[in-house]
Formats: structure tokens, C-alpha cells, sequence
């Protein structure tokens, strides 16, 4: 079984810094803004559950896509994201289980 997922990505620098992941039949969007005015990319990624997305959407721009989302799952440090060795074609799975599979508090 593959601990790994492919990804579509727009916004390359250092890492994607703008990716979609298909898993377990959800879209989830993984988003990391650049700051104008500390002119550098957040250290964080904000995920995002999104719906289902047309080919034409993807084509398009991604630039307000978080607009789209059905729900906000949190924010995860860009750092403990694991890209494989090209940091363009998957990550590991293990980021997604810990938004995804969260025991609800209370």
C-alpha cells in the first residue's frame, strides 16, 4: 500500500506553494499565500476541503480557488509536509491523515 499521493500544483518556489490532493474521495486544497508586505511565502500551508472540480476550473486560475471551499480543516507548517524527491509529484499521506481523521474534542 502507498503512503503517498499525487498532486496538481500551481506556485513554485522552494516547494509548491498552491496544491490539490485528491484522497479518500475528497479534493483538498493545500494553500500558501505569499505576503506582500514581509515579502516572502508564509511558513504555512491553510488546507481546505473544496468540491468536486471541473477540468475547466483547474485550467483556469487558482488564484481565489479557497473561495470554493466547503470547510477549513486548519493550518499545517509547510515544513512538515513531505514532497517526494522532486517536490512536484506527491506527498506522503501522513499530513492528510492528521486533518482528515481528527477525533472530534469534547
Amino acid at each position: 500500500m502507498s503512503n503517498k499521493v499525487g498532486i496538481l500544483y500551481r506556485d513554485f518556489y522552494d516547494v509548491p506553494r498552491m496544491f490539490i490532493v485528491h484522497y479518500e474521495g475528497r479534493v483538498i486544497l493545500f494553500d500558501c499565500k505569499f505576503d506582500e508586505v514581509a515579502d516572502e511565502y508564509s511558513e504555512t500551508y491553510k488546507v481546505y476541503f473544496l468540491p468536486d472540480l471541473g477540468d475547466e476550473v483547474l485550467k483556469g486560475t487558482w488564484d481565489n480557488l479557497s473561495d470554493s471551499a466547503t470547510d477549513f480543516l486548519g493550518e499545517v507548517p509547510v515544513k512538515d509536509v513531505t514532497f517526494d524527491s522532486s517536490l512536484r509529484r506527491e506527498i506522503d499521506v501522513g499530513i492528510l491523515n492528521s486533518l482528515t481523521h481528527r477525533t472530534p474534542k469534547g
